[in-house]
């Protein structure tokens, strides 16, 4: 027998964003998952603004991605 599992309703709230400048362009991401402090757009590479969106809350366990370095090394 099949049972439909309820929804959990996730919380939205204002988030910090970057966004394209590009107005063809409909990329964007979360300054807390950003790698560096002025982004470019990956989709396109012009440069993000710096903007607000409500969102569902999402926990990056890494705080302080621009710290990170880019990539991985092989």
């Amino acid at each position: 027998m099949y049972h439909k599992k309820s929804l959990e309703e996730v919380p939205i709230e204002n988030i910090s964003i970057w966004s394209c400048e590009n107005e063809a362009c409909k990329g964007w991401m979360r300054d807390n998952f950003a790698f560096e402090s002025a982004p470019i757009c990956v989709h396109c590479n012009s440069p993000m603004v710096k903007s607000m969106k409500m969102l569902p809350q999402l926990n990056n366990p890494n705080k302080d991605m621009k710290s990170l370095k880019k990539g991985v090394q092989i």
